[in-house]
Protein backbone atom coordinates (compact mmCIF):
# COMPACT_ATOMS: atom_id res chain seq x y z
CA UNK A 1 0.00 0.00 0.00
CA UNK A 2 1.60 3.44 -1.29
CA UNK A 3 1.07 5.95 1.81
CA UNK A 4 -0.50 8.99 0.44
CA UNK A 5 -1.69 12.27 2.19
CA UNK A 6 -5.00 13.34 3.17
CA UNK A 7 -7.20 14.67 0.10
CA UNK A 8 -9.68 12.52 -2.05
CA UNK A 9 -9.93 9.56 0.14
CA UNK A 10 -10.59 5.83 -1.88
CA UNK A 11 -13.46 4.12 -0.47
CA UNK A 12 -10.49 0.88 -0.04
CA UNK A 13 -8.28 3.20 2.20
CA UNK A 14 -6.96 3.22 5.60
CA UNK A 15 -7.02 5.91 7.50
CA UNK A 16 -3.54 6.37 9.49
CA UNK A 17 -2.62 9.55 12.22
CA UNK A 18 0.61 10.77 12.15
CA UNK A 19 2.07 8.29 14.07
CA UNK A 20 1.23 5.54 12.45
CA UNK A 21 1.93 6.95 9.13
CA UNK A 22 5.44 7.25 10.36
CA UNK A 23 5.74 3.89 12.12
CA UNK A 24 3.84 2.60 8.75
CA UNK A 25 6.43 3.94 6.38
CA UNK A 26 9.70 3.43 8.15
CA UNK A 27 8.83 -0.45 8.25
CA UNK A 28 8.70 -0.29 4.41
CA UNK A 29 12.58 1.58 4.72
CA UNK A 30 13.79 -0.69 7.23
CA UNK A 31 12.48 -3.81 4.90
CA UNK A 32 13.31 -2.67 1.82
CA UNK A 33 15.22 -5.17 -0.56
CA UNK A 34 17.00 -2.78 -2.39
CA UNK A 35 19.61 -0.90 -0.61
CA UNK A 36 20.61 1.32 -3.34
CA UNK A 37 16.80 3.01 -3.57
CA UNK A 38 16.66 3.93 0.06
CA UNK A 39 20.02 3.80 1.37
CA UNK A 40 20.55 7.58 2.36
CA UNK A 41 17.62 7.45 3.90
CA UNK A 42 18.46 4.11 6.44
CA UNK A 43 22.36 5.49 6.54
CA UNK A 44 21.97 8.85 5.91
CA UNK A 45 21.01 10.41 9.81
CA UNK A 46 23.75 7.57 11.31
CA UNK A 47 26.47 9.15 8.96
CA UNK A 48 25.69 12.54 9.48
CA UNK A 49 25.91 11.97 13.59
CA UNK A 50 29.56 10.41 12.74
CA UNK A 51 30.18 13.58 11.28
CA UNK A 52 29.12 15.56 14.56
CA UNK A 53 31.23 13.20 16.66
CA UNK A 54 34.19 13.92 14.93
CA UNK A 55 33.50 17.58 15.02
CA UNK A 56 33.55 17.00 18.71
CA UNK A 57 36.07 15.01 19.30
CA UNK A 58 38.25 17.88 17.75
CA UNK A 59 36.87 20.51 19.98
CA UNK A 60 37.49 18.38 22.95
CA UNK A 61 40.68 17.22 21.96
CA UNK A 62 41.84 21.09 21.27
CA UNK A 63 40.62 22.95 24.84
CA UNK A 64 42.16 19.47 26.60
CA UNK A 65 45.09 19.80 24.92
CA UNK A 66 45.50 23.91 25.48
CA UNK A 67 44.09 23.20 28.75
CA UNK A 68 46.93 20.82 29.44
CA UNK A 69 44.48 17.93 31.04
CA UNK A 70 45.98 14.49 30.01
CA UNK A 71 43.78 11.99 31.10
CA UNK A 72 42.28 14.33 33.80
CA UNK A 73 38.34 13.86 33.39
CA UNK A 74 38.68 12.28 29.97
CA UNK A 75 35.74 9.91 29.79
CA UNK A 76 33.62 12.78 31.55
CA UNK A 77 34.28 15.46 28.75
CA UNK A 78 34.02 12.37 25.93
CA UNK A 79 30.43 11.02 26.57
CA UNK A 80 29.07 14.85 26.31
CA UNK A 81 31.12 16.39 23.57
CA UNK A 82 31.73 13.56 21.52
CA UNK A 83 29.03 10.65 21.93
CA UNK A 84 25.61 12.84 22.60
CA UNK A 85 26.50 15.18 19.52
CA UNK A 86 26.16 12.22 17.19
CA UNK A 87 23.70 10.24 19.21
CA UNK A 88 21.10 13.37 19.03
CA UNK A 89 22.36 14.47 15.52
CA UNK A 90 21.26 11.10 14.67
CA UNK A 91 17.80 11.33 16.17
CA UNK A 92 16.91 14.94 15.65
CA UNK A 93 17.77 14.45 11.54
CA UNK A 94 15.48 11.12 11.26
CA UNK A 95 12.63 12.87 13.21
CA UNK A 96 12.99 16.26 11.94
CA UNK A 97 14.11 15.78 8.59
CA UNK A 98 13.80 12.24 6.98
CA UNK A 99 10.43 11.43 8.63
CA UNK A 100 9.27 14.89 7.20
CA UNK A 101 10.53 14.02 3.87
CA UNK A 102 9.00 10.60 4.33
CA UNK A 103 5.46 12.10 5.21
CA UNK A 104 5.71 14.78 2.37
CA UNK A 105 5.63 17.70 4.35
CA UNK A 106 6.93 20.58 2.41
CA UNK A 107 6.50 18.99 -0.25
CA UNK A 108 6.77 21.82 -2.24
CA UNK A 109 9.84 23.02 -0.90
CA UNK A 110 12.67 20.63 -0.90
CA UNK A 111 15.36 23.87 0.67
CA UNK A 112 12.99 23.60 3.74
CA UNK A 113 14.46 19.89 4.53
CA UNK A 114 17.88 21.59 3.81
CA UNK A 115 17.76 24.57 5.71
CA UNK A 116 16.26 22.53 8.96
CA UNK A 117 19.15 19.72 8.14
CA UNK A 118 21.72 22.19 8.38
CA UNK A 119 20.11 23.88 11.32
CA UNK A 120 20.12 20.64 12.72
CA UNK A 121 23.89 19.64 12.18
CA UNK A 122 25.30 22.71 12.77
CA UNK A 123 23.29 23.15 16.07
CA UNK A 124 24.52 19.72 17.50
CA UNK A 125 27.67 19.57 15.47
CA UNK A 126 29.04 23.34 16.30
CA UNK A 127 27.11 25.27 18.82
CA UNK A 128 26.79 22.40 21.39
CA UNK A 129 30.24 21.21 21.60
CA UNK A 130 31.83 24.64 21.05
CA UNK A 131 29.47 25.53 24.83
CA UNK A 132 30.06 22.46 26.43
CA UNK A 133 34.31 21.80 25.27
CA UNK A 134 35.70 24.94 26.76
CA UNK A 135 33.02 24.95 29.75
CA UNK A 136 34.51 21.42 31.01
CA UNK A 137 37.98 22.38 29.81
CA UNK A 138 37.84 25.13 32.31
CA UNK A 139 36.54 23.47 35.05
CA UNK A 140 38.18 20.24 34.89
CA UNK A 141 41.65 22.60 34.18
CA UNK A 142 40.31 24.58 37.87
CA UNK A 143 39.29 21.56 39.64
CA UNK A 144 43.08 19.74 38.60
CA UNK A 145 45.26 23.18 38.58
CA UNK A 146 46.15 21.90 35.42
CA UNK A 147 46.43 25.25 34.02
CA UNK A 148 46.07 28.98 35.45
CA UNK A 149 42.43 30.35 34.57
CA UNK A 150 40.80 33.39 35.41
CA UNK A 151 38.24 33.12 38.20
CA UNK A 152 34.90 34.02 38.04
CA UNK A 153 35.06 36.97 40.18
CA UNK A 154 37.92 39.07 37.44
CA UNK A 155 34.59 39.41 35.50
CA UNK A 156 33.04 38.24 31.69
CA UNK A 157 34.79 40.39 29.92
CA UNK A 158 38.42 38.79 31.32
CA UNK A 159 36.53 35.47 30.78
CA UNK A 160 35.90 35.85 27.31
CA UNK A 161 39.13 37.34 26.30
CA UNK A 162 40.92 34.10 27.89
CA UNK A 163 38.58 32.21 25.96
CA UNK A 164 39.04 33.72 22.30
CA UNK A 165 42.69 33.94 23.04
CA UNK A 166 42.60 29.33 22.91
CA UNK A 167 40.07 29.47 20.74
CA UNK A 168 41.30 31.53 17.97
CA UNK A 169 44.43 28.98 16.68
CA UNK A 170 41.55 26.77 16.15
CA UNK A 171 39.10 29.25 14.18
CA UNK A 172 40.90 27.61 10.78
CA UNK A 173 39.77 24.27 11.58
CA UNK A 174 36.43 25.62 12.65
CA UNK A 175 35.97 26.48 9.14
CA UNK A 176 36.99 23.49 7.70
CA UNK A 177 34.49 21.73 9.97
CA UNK A 178 31.59 23.89 9.44
CA UNK A 179 32.29 23.30 5.34
CA UNK A 180 32.14 19.68 6.16
CA UNK A 181 29.04 19.49 8.41
CA UNK A 182 27.27 21.59 5.85
CA UNK A 183 28.28 19.57 3.13
CA UNK A 184 27.62 16.22 4.70
CA UNK A 185 24.22 17.59 5.63
CA UNK A 186 23.15 18.90 2.13
CA UNK A 187 24.43 16.00 -0.11
CA UNK A 188 22.54 13.36 2.84
CA UNK A 189 19.26 15.22 2.47
CA UNK A 190 19.45 15.79 -1.39
CA UNK A 191 19.48 11.72 -1.51
CA UNK A 192 16.93 11.09 1.17
CA UNK A 193 14.45 13.25 -1.26
CA UNK A 194 15.92 11.34 -4.30
CA UNK A 195 15.48 7.97 -2.17
CA UNK A 196 11.96 8.90 -1.32
CA UNK A 197 10.89 9.78 -4.96
CA UNK A 198 12.30 6.37 -6.23
CA UNK A 199 10.62 4.65 -3.11
CA UNK A 200 7.46 6.38 -3.63
CA UNK A 201 7.10 5.50 -7.73
CA UNK A 202 7.92 2.21 -6.84
CA UNK A 203 5.43 1.43 -4.11
CA UNK A 204 3.08 2.82 -6.65
CA UNK A 205 4.36 0.60 -9.46
CA UNK A 206 3.73 -2.54 -6.83
CA UNK A 207 0.42 -1.41 -6.12
CA UNK A 208 -0.59 -1.52 -9.88
CA UNK A 209 0.33 -4.65 -10.62
CA UNK A 210 -1.42 -5.97 -7.16
CA UNK A 211 -4.51 -4.33 -8.68
CA UNK A 212 -3.92 -5.67 -11.87
CA UNK A 213 -3.39 -8.94 -10.86
CA UNK A 214 -6.99 -9.05 -9.10
CA UNK A 215 -8.82 -7.77 -12.30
Amino acid sequence: MALMKSGEIPKDAVVLNELDATLYIWNIVSDWDSLSDIWALKYGPVALGAVNSFTGLLINKHYRWRFKLGPYGQMSSTIPIVVLPGLLTLLFHKQLVSTNILLMKNEACPICHEVRSSAVQLGFGLAYPMVLGPTSALMFANRYSSFRVPHLREGPMVMFKFLRSHTKPFTGTLTYLVALQMAASAIVTYYEMRNNITLKHKLIEIEKKMDSSLT
